[in-house]
């Protein structure tokens, strides 16, 4: 619910200095490809799962498109350490939710037209299991795919992007009086598709 009043606040925010264009809204969803961080003594994965979320995009120009992106990933964490979890062990589950803004160039004129994108943004790392703190961190975004519109005001959109959180980690583990936090950038990757819904001029 707080990311659902948090992305309408966006949206309001984003949307009124550009009521006269035309905006589009697409609901999305995919697969996200698993990630792994390594450091001096093991790993840490990301689980691959599914992912959910939605795209908002203001029309600058014909072909600039100025966007917000919110995704979320239900996934979970699986540590390797050689001292404390020497057998590849699930640690937590985590909620990971990716805010993304930035600009969108799409390329042709006809029906179908391919785009790439550069966006910055935020993302959080909250896990189920209290006793690991969650984490926000600086993302930054890569995306090519393309656009097909059977009418002015109705599409598809498939894609791929790559998320870059700049600093990711956090995990503590151990016990007793010794542990190790782990942390770092990873690269995830996804692939993604939905329909595009047309509003405004």
């Amino acid at each position: 619910m707080k990311n659902i009043l948090f992305i309408a606040v966006i949206l309001l925010a984003v949307t009124h200095p550009f009521y006269a264009q035309k905006v589009e809204i697409t609901p999305q969803y995919g697969y996200q490809v698993g990630a792994k961080y390594n450091y001096y003594g093991g790993y840490l994965k990301l689980k691959s799962s599914d992912q959910y979320g939605l795209t908002f995009g203001v029309n600058a120009t014909d072909d600039i498109t100025v966007e917000f992106m919110w995704a979320q990933q239900n996934t979970g964490i699986r540590i390797k350490d050689f001292q404390f979890a020497p057998q590849e062990t699930d640690l937590t589950d985590v909620v990971v939710n990716h805010y993304q803004i930035g600009a969108m160039h799409m390329f042709g004129y006809s029906e179908a037209r391919p785009f790439f994108g550069l966006t910055a943004g935020w993302s959080t790392f909250n896990p189920d299991v209290e006793i690991y703190n969650g984490t926000t961190t600086f993302t930054l975004g890569v995306s090519g795919g393309l656009k097909y519109f059977f009418t002015d005001r109705i599409g598809i959109r498939i894609q791929s992007q790559l998320l870059m959180p700049v600093s990711w980690g956090g995990v503590y583990v151990g016990g007793g009086g010794g542990g190790v936090t782990a942390g770092g950038s990873i690269l995830q990757l996804n692939f993604t598709g939905g329909l595009i819904i047309g509003l405004g001029n």
